[in-house]
């Protein structure tokens, strides 16, 4: 059977040029993958070819071997534009590119080819996934026997030799991948289960698997130097690693709390918290500060130092994405250190928090609209971690809180039917919780004026 190796970033990233967060593995498991295995492909992606998830030899391999590639550049991911011109570098022809529709491309490319595809916030509507499923398809499928050149490379350089192996070692490289694609042990696998331990509230197991990843990706390499793992690996090891101790601190105390928390602070260390541009690893550090800041146990000056941290991280989250998610939790935030405050600067963080409630309350209204135009049931399943209806419920929920805490009239009736349709009843009592929170830091400034 053919080969088809796929190049893109996994999970969730964001497309600083919009601010959107696009979950890329939804592409890859409800568009390309279906549709190049029912084009008659063996379509392997490169976390599920490689063990340690690091770009090593398999994955040159793969570009140059593989009868067939497709390259997504959405959110403009480095590591796919590098391995997209390698691939144009070492082969001629049979090689797609697809881009999410907001794609800016960096580069004068308007003589390559991108096909669009459309995302509804981080995931993308059924209507959509059976188009750009079936137009991958046929592609796919023509270019089995079409010979057209579709590299620039070889287009440009019209006398250009292709290189050449013998097609005993290009069978191997293809058979290898083959093989380590099918493996429980590869990268992609180890991590789906640690991901599917956290989203079922299993921190202890998500975390154990996650540093076995971890040690594997930080192995020394032939200059005998630590490789870096990726960022998303830090990332879930440092959630897991802080859901885990504060679990485990419902028991055991606060002490454990605040050791997991310093654990995770360690962790994110390495991604440069204080500059990274990153949603998601400024919303991790903004979190593990907002939990210390809220242990009583504590003294006013400790938490109010966490929180001040907290605020700076969501804030900076906030400007780069304009989301509903950044935006309240900003909000709940800088209402948190307004009560540890007095004077112009607990007026200063109310009104902030206000401001930042009335933006979500936009940034919520124009979601909705969006994903209620949605007609045809979800691409994922309804009860799917991340799932389209989950999307739909947590943008009402943020909705609706922000009308209540700004005492809109309209909120409480926003609130009753965000409530009613929560995928999971978990979900319900997270947003009333966090709900009940915010009304009782307020009712406790307005008493002690």
């Amino acid at each position: 059977m053919p080969a088809c190796f796929v190049i893109m970033g996994f999970g969730k990233k964001t497309d600083f040029a919009t601010g959107r967060t696009l979950d890329l593995d939804k592409t890859y498991k409800n568009i390309i993958k279906p549709a190049i295995t029912a084009a008659g492909y063996n379509c392997v992606r490169a976390d599920e070819v490689l063990h340690s998830g690091v770009i090593d030899v398999p994955m040159y391999e793969m570009l140059f071997a593989a009868d067939l590639v497709v390259a997504d550049l959405s959110t403009s991911n480095l590591n796919a534009v590098f391995e997209l011109g390698v691939r144009y570098a070492l082969k001629s022809r049979a090689t797609i590119i697809i881009a999410e529709e907001q794609f800016k491309d960096p580069f004068d490319v308007n003589h390559i080819v991108i096909r669009p595809y459309i995302h509804l916030g981080t995931d993308i509507g059924f209507d959509e996934t059976m188009r750009m499923r079936q137009e991958l398809q046929t592609l796919a499928e023509a270019l089995k026997t079409r010979q057209a050149v579709d590299s620039p490379v070889y287009t440009v350089l019209s006398d250009l030799q292709q290189p050449a192996r013998t097609s005993v070692a290009a069978a191997e490289a293809i058979a290898a991948a083959q093989s380590k694609a099918a493996n429980k042990d590869t990268y992609a696998a180890k991590f789906g289960i640690a991901i599917e331990a956290k989203n079922t509230g299993n921190f202890d197991l998500a975390k154990k698997i996650l540093q076995q990843i971890y040690v594997e990706q930080t192995r020394p390499g032939p200059d005998g130097k630590p490789k870096t793992p990726r960022p998303r690996v830090i990332q879930e090891l440092a959630l897991a690693t802080y859901k885990a101790g504060g679990k485990a601190a419902e028991t055991a105390g606060p002490d454990v709390a605040l050791a997991a928390y310093t654990e995770a602070e360690e962790l994110l260390q390495q991604l440069d918290p204080e500059t990274t541009t990153s949603p998601e690893t400024l919303g991790l550090w903004s979190a593990i500060h907002k939990l210390r800041a809220e242990m009583p146990v504590r003294s006013d000056a400790e938490r109010r130092a966490d929180l001040d941290i907290a605020v700076n991280a969501a804030e900076r989250g906030f400007f780069i994405c304009r989301d509903y998610y950044n935006g309240t939790n900003l909000a709940y935030l800088l209402n948190l250190r307004a009560s540890l405050s007095s004077g112009d600067d607990r007026i200063a963080d109310n009104v902030l928090a206000e401001r930042a409630r009335r933006q979500v309350v936009e940034i919520s209204t124009k979601w909705l609209e969006t994903l209620g135009a949605e007609k045809s049931a979800p691409a994922t399943e309804p009860d799917a971690p991340g799932s389209f209806e989950e999307e739909k419920y947590w943008t009402a929920a943020s909705h609706a809180e922000s009308l209540v805490v700004l005492g809109d009239r309209s909120g409480p009736d926003f609130l009753q039917k965000a409530i009613s349709s929560a995928p999971a009843q978990w979900m319900a009592d997270a947003t009333l919780k966090q709900l009940d929170k915010v009304k009782a830091l307020l009712a406790g400034m307005q008493q002690g004026k």
